[in-house]
């Protein structure tokens, strides 16, 4: 059975009225979201850049972007000028770590966790292209301390 507090926090945070999210909480889809949310809000998701070739934003390689167990960008943590051109493939990415993270499962468990930027490089008539590899870590193997000294 789903925690009621985290369904209390949920309700609350979308600004839902009882009876616009009455929807969602009696939903059986949702049952395993309820139960594994608060054990999924344990891990932050990582892009990691590990190939670039002329990118125009100045993404370099071993470069990251984090994100949490619900798919937001912690902007805070990364470079401060982000492209907007390496979220389309990426969004797909994060929603399968989402997805498995949701469902109780490893979120690791990604065959093909490699994406990269809209551009598609200058053998291809673009400009420059960075490849992204997707992994899940638990929070506290991440140390946001020395995140936090390294954008100031």
């Amino acid at each position: 059975m789903a925690d009621m507090d985290f369904i209390e926090i949920l309700q609350k945070r979308l600004s839902l009225e009882p009876e616009e999210f009455k929807g969602i909480k009696e939903n059986p889809r949702f049952e395993k979201l309820f139960k594994n949310a608060i054990p999924a809000s344990q891990y932050t998701i990582v892009a990691e850049v590990v190939e670039s070739k002329g990118c125009h934003s100045g993404h370099t390689k071993g470069q990251r972007f984090y994100f949490d167990s619900a798919g937001n960008l912690l902007s805070k943590y990364g470079p401060e000028r982000v492209c907007s051109f390496i979220f389309p493939n990426l969004v797909a990415l994060i929603n399968v770590f989402f997805e498995n993270l949701m469902n109780g499962r490893d979120p690791n468990e990604v065959i093909f966790n490699r994406t990269g930027c809209f551009d598609v490089g200058p053998m291809c008539g673009g400009w420059g292209h960075i490849v992204l590899e997707v992994k899940a870590y638990p929070r506290d193997q991440v140390d946001w301390n020395a995140l936090r000294e390294a954008r100031r």
